[in-house]
């Protein structure tokens, strides 16, 4: 008898992203690919990447349980936590996030 799974999957096109994943444990595969597993993402509640370096945080939207982030002290110009629906805390100081429409999207509710 075979079986074969198939993981899904999500694009890192940040490499300082990804490495920071894999330096956190997070990137269960370890290797600097542009590739995370959904299911990987999925688990992590508090995730603290800045000063990393990080100029996209695409990915970001696969980590649906996240309640706390930290980005702050990055080369971020835009920011999409609208899939980062249990997202209570955000922190991105001192990034180059313009004053613009769609440049931090969905923190209307944040004080």
């Amino acid at each position: 008898m075979c079986i074969v799974g198939y993981s899904q999957t999500v694009e890192i096109p940040g490499k300082n992203f990804e490495q920071a994943l894999i330096d956190l444990e997070i990137d269960s595969d370890g290797e600097l690919n542009g590739l995370l597993l959904k299911s990987d993402a999925v688990q992590v509640t508090s995730l603290d990447v800045s000063n990393e370096k990080i100029k996209d945080l695409t990915g970001i939207e696969a980590f649906t349980s996240l309640v706390y982030l930290d980005c702050s002290d990055n080369e971020l110009s835009r920011l999409d936590v609208t899939q980062n629906i249990a997202l209570i805390n955000l922190f991105c100081s001192i990034n180059d996030i313009a004053k613009g429409e769609n440049s931090i999207a969905y923190i209307d509710w944040f004080d």
